[in-house]
């Protein structure tokens, strides 16, 4: 069972090896700072994927500290380039803010652990400790957004409609319903899933791990242009 953790300031690791990728100088040498003054084995270090992948010459590191401004599209591609050619390697994201949602959507795609900047010297070494021993580390305040809220029926047809191409009029077609509406119920499921467009929610949907608890696969099956009689 996975672990979520809000690492204490005190707590002390053993050395690990530990690889960070970076674009800015000035940041990858503060997070290397960090991780060095706490006793971190810092073998590899560049500003991409490729450059990183080269430096650890075959040898996966415990953990790679994967530094961005957000958790955005780039940084989560670089995430999963790290599980699929480091394996068994851990990956901490830090960066400078993050929204709960955000935080939940990066532990899906294979964060470990998340830092925010202004964490760095307090926590970081701490969250490498916790990840490299199998658990996950998120910032205490945005714990809260990890816990997924139930998508309604209504929400679940929408989407289930959204993932086919049709537009917010044609949906509101099939469902009988003001395209206001059809709106209404995308923006709160958007919110739930922490996505911002259709093309991420279509993403999360048909993403056998993500989307399969969601409940829309059987009413994609069922057919979610039928009105259903529980529908509100």
């Amino acid at each position: 069972m996975v672990g979520l953790a809000a690492p204490a300031a005190d707590v002390t690791a053993e050395q690990l090896s530990v690889a960070v990728c970076a674009q800015e100088g000035p940041h990858r040498n503060r997070v290397c700072a960090a991780l060095a003054a706490g006793g971190n084995a810092v073998f590899a270090r560049d500003a991409t994927i490729e450059g990183l992948l080269a430096s650890c010459n075959g040898s996966p590191p415990g953990c790679v500290v994967v530094v961005a401004d957000r958790p955005d599209r780039s940084a989560m591609g670089t995430v999963r380039q790290i599980g699929s050619r480091l394996k068994g390697a851990a990956a901490v994201l830090v960066c400078r803010s993050a929204r709960a949602t955000e935080v939940r959507r990066a532990i899906e795609l294979g964060v470990d652990g998340v830092v925010l900047n202004d964490d760095i010297e307090g926590v970081l070494v701490a969250v490498v400790a916790v990840v490299c021993a199998g658990q996950v580390s998120v910032p205490a305040g945005r714990r809260r957004g990890l816990m997924v809220r139930a998508l309604t029926t209504r929400e679940k047809q929408i989407l289930a409609l959204v993932t086919t191409g049709l537009t917010n009029a044609q949906i509101a077609g099939k469902l009988f319903l003001a395209e206001s509406t059809v709106k209404s119920h995308l923006s709160s499921a958007f919110g739930k899933l922490g996505v911002s467009s259709r093309y991420e929610a279509a993403t999360v949907i048909l993403d056998p791990e993500r989307g399969g608890g969601l409940g829309i696969s059987e009413i994609r099956s069922a057919g979610p242009g039928e009105r259903p009689p529980d529908a509100a």
